[in-house]
C-alpha cells in the first residue's frame, strides 16, 4: 500500500481544558461525537482524552490535504479493548476517505505533560 496522505497535529492540553471550562457542552457538542464526550467525561483527566481526539481530527484533516467538506464530529476516536486507538469515519469524512481512494488508516497518539501529538496516515 502507498501513503496517500499524512497529517500530524500538536495540541496544548490546557487550551482544550480552558475551552471546555469556558464553553462547556457547547464546545464538546460542536467538536466531538457523543461517544467521545461520554468516554472523556468518565476519565479522571478528560482534557487529555479530548486533546487527543482533537489532535487526531486535525491530523486527519491535514492527511486529506485540507479537503474539508466534513465536520470534526464525523471523525471519531475509538479504542480497542487492548487500548489501541483507531478512527471511525462517518458521513462526509468517510466519503472524502473513499474519494481519495483510501483503503486503511493508521494513527498514533502520544502525550507528555501539557502536549498531545496525533498522527494519521491514509493508505491506499
Amino acid at each position: 500500500m502507498n501513503i496517500l496522505g499524512a497529517g500530524i497535529d500538536l495540541v496544548f492540553i490546557p487550551r482544550i481544558k480552558k475551552l471546555f471550562e469556558k464553553y462547556g457542552k457547547k464546545f464538546l457538542n460542536r467538536v466531538f461525537s457523543e461517544e467521545e464526550v461520554e468516554y472523556a467525561l468518565k476519565k479522571k483527566n478528560s482534557a487529555v482524552y479530548l486533546a487527543s481526539a482533537f489532535s487526531i481530527k486535525e491530523a486527519y484533516y491535514k492527511a486529506t490535504g485540507g479537503y474539508s467538506p466534513f465536520i470534526f464530529k464525523e471523525i471519531v476516536l475509538k479504542r480497542k479493548r487492548t487500548g489501541e486507538p483507531y478512527l471511525e469515519l462517518k458521513g462526509m469524512a468517510k466519503e472524502v476517505f473513499h474519494k481519495i481512494n483510501g483503503k486503511d488508516l493508521k494513527i498514533s497518539i502520544s502525550h507528555d505533560k501539557d502536549y498531545v501529538v496525533g498522527m494519521v496516515l491514509i493508505l491506499g
